[in-house]
């Protein structure tokens, strides 16, 4: 309760005292007046006149101290002063309340993953918090949000990732188990693994522009600025305030996205630093294998062209091509409807569509060139196949993805599965589908990896495949490793998973994630790897481990496992490769 409000609460109080003993004297006072004539005393009456000068104060600062638009002969009682003080008292708590979520919100979106810019369970976390925040900010302060208080407790699922990512080394293992259940429930158990394993972390907006740049990475040789005559560029500060001209090194980068209620000058401007091409290769700290999902193009040989329309939220109609993504991310914007056609067209080969559509269900198949869903409607796609047909398809496949509400990029469809949720109310925000030759027309290719070895006293260090990751006679432990495919290929996938010690055996890992940890100094016992996706029974993947004691093993294949459980006994290196099956 704020001080004014405590105040004046307190005042009313006293009044009501006074208030409860000059009633009975006054009833006295008029019996006596009825009866027998005798006037009030002088103290009574000034009594009676001290009084109405008080109420009128307490009065004049309820209405004034709530900026109330009501006059005073609608609070003409001490009772509804009391009522109105207390219902602002009320409101400002709320208020309090409704501030402090959206400052766990706020910290909520700026967690960041450490790898991978566009980690699904993240985005569904953030997808989450944004909804809130747009919930939260459009309440008032005598309706609040049923989730702010549970927010501002701890309680909320949302505020358990906060917790866990903000206080994990202050909690101890009790409130650690409660928070990661929580987290496991809402959200599943692949974002409580990367906090456990550290790789998500908060990122912070400076509000001052640093004093020198500093380059991301750290080599023998710094890289070089060029001195050339410098641009004026106007950063306009928020408020009514003049725009300031201010000089800056040439080529600007904005570095984040400034935050939708972050005032303009708060966005930090710094000048650009070219990295060399050869320490852009270096393999150390937080290694992502290849381009973020959201801009890497997969070439596929003897892809077929297409052109996507796609109808979006407050945009319209906008087009793209094979394996462009057609939609937006972070915006909170639905696809309403889609097309999609082969372009330039083949002789015997069409492509049909379904959509799941708000309030609808499903569509029936769709021909080329149809438009599945609605224009003008606001109805959202909550999935959708994509199908070929004449007598051409089957030499072909066709494969799609979606990016979903709270979910985020789904894993690859083909060839009419459904891509979606049913009945969870949840928004496609946008598509990807291109057309390639099927497995049995195309020619096998060779398929490389890259190999992260998180390895004792050095750190994480990458290979290629068919190289050893590790080391020998050295008697250094393996404490995580990571794989990827790359560059990728359409329809193949990796997983792996690794028994890790005091831990046991993990789940089956998406490539790209790390198998076991970083700082916690515990070996890596054995593992196994799998291939997946629609190309996986085209190809075979292989490994050996070197162990301590043990040497190297047998090549292992195809999800074998490779290693011991239960001696104590490190991987000190490991290999990889795929080949084609004969």
């Amino acid at each position: 309760m704020e001080a004014p409000h405590k105040d004046l609460l307190q005042q009313i109080a006293r009044l009501s005292e006074t208030y409860a003993n000059l009633a009975d004297r006054l009833s006295r006072a008029a019996t006596q007046l009825q009866d027998s004539g005798f006037p009030p005393s002088d103290s009574l009456l000034q009594e009676i006149s001290a009084y109405s000068r008080n109420f009128a104060e307490v009065q004049t600062k309820a209405l004034e101290l709530n900026k109330s638009a009501l006059a005073p002969g609608e609070i003409a009682s001490l009772k509804d002063i009391q009522n109105l003080v207390e219902t602002a008292t009320a409101s400002a708590g709320k208020a309090g309340i409704r501030d402090a979520a959206l400052q766990v919100l706020d910290r909520v979106l700026a967690i960041a993953h450490r790898e991978q810019s566009d980690f699904a369970p993240l985005q569904s976390v953030h997808g989450r918090a944004r909804e809130l925040h747009r919930a939260i900010s459009e309440s008032t302060p005598t309706q609040l949000h049923s989730d702010a208080e549970s927010l501002v407790s701890g309680k909320h699922p949302v505020a358990a990732v906060l917790a866990l990512v903000e206080q994990q080394d202050k909690l101890d293992d009790e409130q650690w188990v409660i928070l990661e259940e929580t987290v496991s429930a809402a959200f599943g158990k692949q974002i409580a693994v990367a906090i456990s394993r550290g790789k998500l972390t908060i990122s912070q907006m400076v509000k001052a522009a640093p004093a020198k740049v500093e380059p991301v990475f750290q080599a023998a040789t710094e890289p070089k600025i060029s001195a050339e005559p410098l641009p004026e560029v106007i950063i306009i500060p928020s408020g009514n305030v003049a725009p300031k001209q201010v000089t800056v090194a040439p080529q600007i980068q904005i570095l984040e996205s400034p935050a939708a209620t972050a005032p303009m000058h708060e966005v930090i401007i710094v000048p650009s630093v070219e990295v060399p091409k050869s320490l852009q290769a270096t393999g150390f700290g937080n290694i992502v294998f290849g381009a973020p999902r959201e801009i890497q193009q997969v070439p596929v040989e003897g892809g077929l062209g297409l052109k996507v329309l796609a109808h979006i939220q407050g945009i319209g109609d906008r087009t793209f091509s094979a394996q462009e993504y057609a939609g937006t991310k972070g915006k909170g914007l639905r696809v309403e409807g889609f097309q999609i056609n082969i372009e330039p067209q083949i002789s015997g080969l069409t492509v049909e569509y379904m959509a799941h559509v708000e309030g609808v269900g499903d569509t029936p198949w769709i021909s080329e060139g149809g438009l599945a869903g609605f224009r003008g409607k606001a109805k959202r796609i909550e999935g959708f196949a994509v199908r070929l047909s004449g007598p051409q398809a089957d030499k072909y496949d066709v494969f799609y993805t979606a990016h979903i509400q709270n979910i985020g990029d789904t894993n690859v469809s083909s060839n009419g599965e459904y891509c979606g949720t049913r009945g969870k109310g949840l928004r496609i925000e946008g598509i990807r589908v291109w057309i390639a030759p099927s497995a049995s027309s195309q020619v096998v290719g060779p398929v490389g990896l890259k190999v992260l070895a998180h390895i004792q006293g050095i750190g994480d260090r990458t290979f290629n495949d068919k190289e050893y990751a590790g080391t020998k006679a050295q008697g250094r432990r393996i404490e995580g490793f990571q794989i990827k495919i790359e560059p990728p290929v359409p329809g193949l996938n990796l997983q792996y998973m690794a028994h890790v010690e005091g831990v046991g055996d993990t789940a089956w890992i998406e490539e790209g994630e790390l198998a076991g940890f970083r700082g916690k100094a515990k070996r890596i016992e054995g593992f196994a790897a799998r291939l997946t996706g629609a190309q996986a029974d085209n190809y075979d993947v292989f490994y050996t481990a070197h162990i301590q004691n043990v040497g190297d093993t047998p090549v292992g294949s195809n999800g074998q496992y490779c290693g011991t459980r239960g001696k104590g006994l490190r991987v000190e290196g490991m290999t990889f490769w795929v080949e084609p099956k004969a």
